[in-house]
């Protein structure tokens, strides 16, 4: 993840610090805390009518269009075994089929958010679209999703993933303020001393919405602690961020920690573009709490015994799929979800045959932008033209792609 650096991109930045500065809020203060300055940059931003956030949720492994393929519309929408984790926020989607892909298999993320190996990626160019005055142009997470293959690239540059949510919260929520102690509590208590430092500058509405924010990065702290081991939110039993345990028997909850971070960032107006990742293109993480205690991979290949069904691939596949769900219903409870166009995006169509046809993907949020609780059939149709769907709900022109019939209202 990086914030933006182009010249136009300064200049508006240098123009709203004078305006800040002219306001009494000093320019260290808005550098110690990005909760602060996304929240004074949001403020100062044009008000938009259309979807102005972008979430990109990879997905590996595609799917089998008999187990994915939904068909109905609305609550009476049927989901099979392979999308029946959807249920919860069907009525939010757009379920995308008989959708093809354009390099469809294994090794090709680089090619899933772009049309070649250069230049920016969609979440990169989304980022600089809806929010290149936020403190991150983007924000790109995953989970054990380094080490085969790139899906986010600035320019000619691949970025990698940020896998430990401790550094992703503390990069983003993070005070940079340096000195002993613990790091999570310097973080908060930066950003309180930040946040009270402007309240006499905001109105009544503004300073309820940061106590909410203070609230909800107090709440993710806690978590990260339980799962390092802090035991009763403690933030003295954690010394160092590169010590998180990235086990595959946290794959869930790390994931789900992950959205929970991006969430927050999206809500604090950290970032208005960000990117999850559950893994990589060659599947290689167990979720032991599952039937099935094999890689995803395997599931995938031979991982079913000979059986035809592909009962190991669908339910790791249906498990991913609750985890994509986890965020949908997280932007949605967060009030964000009618401003945010989050594209479920994958590989392939399926993953034991290296499939380039009937590929699973899906639009979800955007509010009036998107037509919801529905399947669209997109024959004739790819994922380069579902991003150029996904970025016109916000107003922006992708530069490829066409528009799929039936997602856009």
């Amino acid at each position: 993840m990086k914030t933006g650096d182009s010249d136009q991109i300064n200049r508006k930045r240098r123009g709203l610090l004078k305006t800040f500065l002219a306001s009494g809020i000093s320019k260290s203060l808005i550098s110690s805390s990005p909760l602060v300055a996304g929240m004074l940059f949001a403020r100062h931003a044009e008000a938009q009518s259309t979807p102005n956030k972008s979430m990109v949720i990879y997905v590996p492994g595609g799917g089998i269009h008999d187990f994915w393929a939904p068909s109905g519309s609305g609550s009476s929408m049927t989901l099979p075994s392979m999308s029946a984790s959807y249920e919860p926020v069907k009525t939010e989607c757009n379920f995308l089929r008989n959708m093809s892909h354009t390099d469809g298999g294994h090794g090709r993320m680089p090619l899933i958010l772009s049309t070649g190996y250069q230049g920016d990626t969609y979440d990169v160019f989304m980022g600089r679209q809806l929010g290149a005055d936020m403190p991150f142009t983007y924000v790109n997470l995953g989970v054990h999703s380094n080490g085969q293959g790139i899906l986010t690239r600035e320019g000619n540059t691949r970025v990698p993933f940020q896998d430990n949510p401790f550094n992703a919260f503390n990069l983003l929520f993070g005070s940079g303020t340096g000195g002993g102690g613990n790091p999570k509590t310097q973080i908060m208590e930066a950003h309180t001393l930040a946040a009270n430092a402007i309240k006499t500058k905001l109105a009544n509405y503004e300073v309820h919405r940061l106590n909410e924010h203070l609230e909800a990065i107090a709440e993710t702290k806690r978590r990260l602690d339980e799962l390092g081991g802090g035991g009763g939110g403690s933030c003295g039993a954690i010394t160092d961020p590169g010590s998180f345990p990235l086990t595959y028997e946290n794959f869930s909850r790390q994931a789900r920690l992950q959205a929970d971070i991006l969430v927050a960032a999206l809500k604090c107006n950290i970032t208005r573009s960000c990117s999850l990742a559950f893994g990589n293109h060659q599947g290689e993480f167990r979720i032991p709490e599952l039937n099935y205690t094999g890689n995803y991979h395997q599931s995938i290949h031979g991982g079913s015994d000979g059986q035809p069904n592909y009962p190991y691939y669908v339910e790791m596949r249906a498990h991913l799929g609750s985890l994509s769900a986890y965020v949908i219903e997280k932007l949605r409870t967060e009030g964000l979800l009618d401003t945010t166009v989050v594209v479920e995006t994958t590989d392939m169509g399926h993953a034991d045959l290296h499939g380039q046809n009937d590929v699973p993907l899906m639009i979800a949020g955007g509010g009036s932008a998107i037509r919801r609780g529905t399947s669209t059939a997109g024959s004739g149709y790819n994922q380069r033209d579902m991003l150029h769907t996904a970025a016109r709900a916000c107003g922006v022109t992708l530069g490829y792609g066409r528009t799929i019939p039936g997602v856009l209202t």
